[in-house]
């Protein structure tokens, strides 16, 4: 395991460059217009920055540029980086069609696969059988799993503060394991990841100056950090040396997943197309039960942060993975009939009293 100061100046190097990158690009955003405009479905004051996910992306650059090994998988990460960022870029100003952002979304993934080398080949003991063995099957299934992470991220990201406390969470749960099965290579990624988002965080929730000028993700922060999810999650996962299973991943990104899976077959359902806006996601729903969106926030951070703790015990404690599958599924049976009856369980998600934090 890297001694601390080893992790501690990566990550404390990602958080100075996000920091100095947005306070940079936020009078840029504005002179050329790449900022988020009010409208009937985005109630926010005034016209916001779409700048943390570039002001991410430069972070990770620099913190891996200067600390981690020039290695050519790290550069092809970073050149695919870089080409989600732009598409999510250009998307953020003049709103892209679905097929063209995911035309360039596959051509980016075939630059992971493909280069990288970075794919899913088996999902290990899900079912109790024994190992499943994708074989030629894994890249597809991997174009698949690039596409789902970049959509779940995006279609979660609903209210302040939201996309950036998840992400931190599945970064950190990586971290987590990384250390804990010893994967020197990996451990600064996740961290360097953790704390490029912090920055975004802070000004996204106007922390600790509440009339600090917010700023927005946008498209290029959620595309980055899912294909940054699917990497270190495909790394961590697969081959000799693994740190976790391919359920444990499952769990670490269990809140996006979920909500995003949930979401498709209640559009479905309902005869329309799974790609169409609505507002049925988790944050909408807690805030239609009467909550703010401080403590929508909070009550859809603490179930992040409790799958994610689910997901690492068992891990740690070797519970059988067939298990642990059929825990998740009946955990999303459960998150997806709660939220699609909630005028008949209001109940079960009234867990915070209402008043202010």
């Amino acid at each position: 395991m890297p001694t601390l100061y080893l992790m501690l100046f990566p990550a404390l190097t990602a958080f100075l460059f996000a920091f100095i990158a947005i306070k940079v690009m936020k009078p840029i955003a504005l002179e050329v217009g790449l900022v988020d405009a009010p409208s009937d479905r985005k109630k926010h004051s005034g016209n916001v920055p779409l700048i943390g996910g570039i002001s991410i992306f430069l972070a990770v650059l620099a913190a891996t540029a200067i600390w981690m090994p020039n290695t050519q998988e790290l550069r092809l990460y970073l050149i695919a980086s870089a080409m989600m960022v732009f598409i999510g870029a250009v998307d953020d100003k003049y709103d892209l069609s679905v097929g063209v952002r995911l035309v360039g979304q596959l051509i980016i993934a075939s630059l992971m696969i493909y280069g990288v080398g970075a794919y899913i080949q088996d999902l290990g003991n899900i079912f109790g059988l024994g190992t499943l063995d994708l074989g030629w099957f894994g890249i597809p299934f991997t174009y698949f799993a690039i596409i789902v992470a970049i959509n779940a991220f995006n279609m979660i990201d609903g209210i302040d503060g939201l996309l950036g406390s998840l992400s931190i969470n599945t970064f950190t749960a990586l971290a987590i394991l990384f250390i804990y099965h010893g994967q020197d290579g990996f451990i600064n990624y996740a961290l360097i990841l953790a704390t490029a988002i912090l920055p975004y965080l802070l000004f996204n929730l106007g922390i600790p100056l509440k009339n600090t000028k917010k700023i927005f993700m946008g498209d290029a922060g959620a595309m980055f950090i899912g294909l940054s999810v699917v990497w270190l999650l495909s790394e961590g996962s697969q081959g000799a040396t693994r740190s976790f299973s391919a359920v444990t991943a499952l769990w670490i990104t269990a809140v996006p997943l979920m909500d995003m899976l949930a979401i498709v077959i209640r559009r479905l359902r309902k005869g329309h197309s799974p790609l169409k806006p609505d507002r049925d996601h988790i944050h909408h729903i807690l805030l239609r039960l009467g909550y703010n969106q401080s403590q929508a926030l909070v009550i859809i951070s603490v179930l992040a942060v409790f799958l994610s703790g689910i997901g690492i015990v068992g891990e740690v404690y070797s519970v059988p993975q067939g298990l642990m599958f059929a825990l998740f599924l009946a955990m999303f049976g459960l998150y997806h009939y709660i939220l699609r009856n909630t005028k008949r369980h209001t109940y079960l998600l009234k867990i915070f009293p209402k008043h202010k934090f």
